[in-house]
């Protein structure tokens, strides 16, 4: 019997839950290579719109449709029609691996989670060219299901993404489903397909607060 009986099931996100987020490794990166560029006007042009899933390159690299080198090429006309002279390349796969960080409160929360009887995924959007994260963290041996926005042709906040993870979990109620993520645009996402959610914008006290919720 699980201590929570409204949940069945926990959907976790990567990158800024169970680890650092990675906007700060690129944040360092960009102000390294290009000290003048305004982050917030340079952010966007790079990334697409945050609060939707669009054709921008890097969204359609997120959904493992174009390489890294072909993104870089799509990239290019943007930023330089927005008047950018220079462009800061993303962090490598070692970068990334060697930049990011473990939250050990919520992986072990995580661990956890999953011991109570709580069927757990991982949602993560990220690109392939990152796709060594998987067996660096081991994530498949954290969790029962990890969904890889790049390895499904769908990235967060598309609704079908939350939908396709929950089909994996088992398809337990959408209802008694947990998202915990860190942006907002995502959990408006998983709000908008009944998902109930936790915006983590401290991955330390968000594990306490899963605690609270589902083990105590």
């Amino acid at each position: 019997m699980r201590p929570n009986p409204d949940i069945d099931a926990v959907i976790f996100d990567f990158a800024g839950v169970l680890s650092t987020s990675p906007g700060e490794l690129m944040t360092k990166q960009i102000r390294a290579d290009g000290a003048e560029i305004d982050l917030a006007t340079f952010m966007p042009i790079i990334m697409g719109p945050f609060h939707e899933d669009s054709d921008h390159p890097w969204h359609q690299m997120e959904r493992g449709r174009i390489t890294f080198e072909e993104y870089l090429i799509g990239i290019e006309p943007l930023w330089r029609e927005a008047g950018f002279t220079s462009f800061p390349t993303p962090p490598t796969s070692n970068q990334l691996l060697t930049g990011l960080r473990p939250i050990p409160e919520m992986i072990e929360a995580a661990r956890d989670v999953r011991a109570a009887g709580y069927r757990t995924a991982i949602l993560t959007n990220n690109i392939k060219e990152w796709g060594a994260w998987r067996q660096a963290w081991d994530a498949d041996n954290l969790v029962d299901v990890v969904v890889d926005s790049c390895e499904v042709d769908l990235r967060k906040p598309n609704p079908a993404i939350f939908e396709l993870t929950v089909e994996r979990l088992g398809s337990p109620a959408i209802d008694r489903t947990l998202f915990l993520d860190d942006f907002p645009w995502n959990i408006a996402g998983a709000d908008a397909v009944g998902l109930q959610t936790m915006h983590v914008s401290d991955p330390v006290a968000a594990a306490t607060d899963l605690r609270e919720r589902l083990l105590a």
